[in-house]
């Protein structure tokens, strides 16, 4: 049967009552996953590169069945929209105690090692992790489920990276300018391609995830700006998930299923000003 890899996955997911939106892709190279999300996060980005398999390819199977990727040999390949690491690093050097902290564990703001973040649950320490920690880790947990992934021709990750620090409303913005272009039905034809939806309000302007962000200003600064990007990216990672689960059912018609009494009535998906 086409796609039976779906489905299989799909039956694995209710019979472990893991509900597919929150099933964390680090699981094809970690097993078994810590329980501290943070820390399993952590753990994945110390694997060698020869280990595993990048989180966000190792959802082909569903970006097949979505069309939005043809084969493991495509150009377009596997995204993550929001990235934790980037976040969470600068959130390590705004804290205020970092000078003191940093001394003890021996990291300083140019060579902030995960390993060392990791050992004795070191990021603990820091003031800005603590004053938002719930919401890290909901991040962490969070960051690697399909809710946050996309796909991109392969060479823009890196290029993305550089000049926008993996921040998806920025990018969004660049993408929004391209496309405009060629005409504003080609900016929504790609907003409701990859249900992009929670990103961009009613007339398809992007929302910023905190004001003056934009690409001279690239990463937060201010403890608000952790604060507001933290529940706006949880809030969207969510939302986004569940609809394409929701759709992914709907297309195999397999609806049988516990969790999908959670989506069954999702027909739409929010826009960033429902939230």
């Amino acid at each position: 049967m086409e796609h039976q890899e779906v489905i299989d996955w799909l039956k694995y997911c209710d019979e472990n009552s893991i509900k597919p939106w929150e099933w964390d892709f680090k699981n094809h190279s970690l097993s078994p996953l810590p329980n501290d999300s943070i820390i399993a996060f952590l753990k994945y980005k110390q694997l060698p590169n020869n280990v595993g398999i990048d989180c966000d390819k190792a959802a082909l199977y569903l970006y097949k069945l979505l069309g939005w990727q043809e084969s493991q040999d495509s150009i377009i390949r596997g995204e993550t929209m929001n990235s934790f690491i980037t976040t969470f690093i600068e959130a390590i050097k705004n804290s205020s105690n970092f000078d003191e902290v940093s001394a003890k564990i021996g990291i300083t703001k140019k060579k902030i090692s995960v390993s060392v973040l990791c050992e004795h649950q070191n990021y603990l320490k820091f003031e800005t992790i603590q004053n938002n920690l719930e919401n890290f880790k909901s991040f962490a947990r969070n960051t690697h489920t399909i809710g946050n992934f996309t796909v991109f021709p392969n060479w823009m990750n890196c290029g993305r990276g550089l000049c926008l620090g993996d921040y998806w409303d920025i990018t969004l913005i660049s993408l929004q300018e391209f496309l405009n272009i060629l005409s504003p039905e080609a900016w929504e034809n790609f907003i409701k391609m990859y249900h992009l939806q929670p990103y961009v309000n009613f007339d398809y302007s992007v929302e910023l995830f905190w004001d003056n962000h934009d690409n001279n200003a690239i990463k937060p600064t201010k403890e608000e700006n952790f604060q507001i990007f933290l529940k706006k990216v949880n809030e969207r990672i969510e939302e986004r998930g569940k609809f394409i689960i929701k759709q992914i059912c709907d297309q195999l018609d397999q609806k049988d299923f516990h969790f999908y009494k959670e989506i069954e009535n999702m027909d739409t998906i929010k826009f960033s000003n429902e939230f």
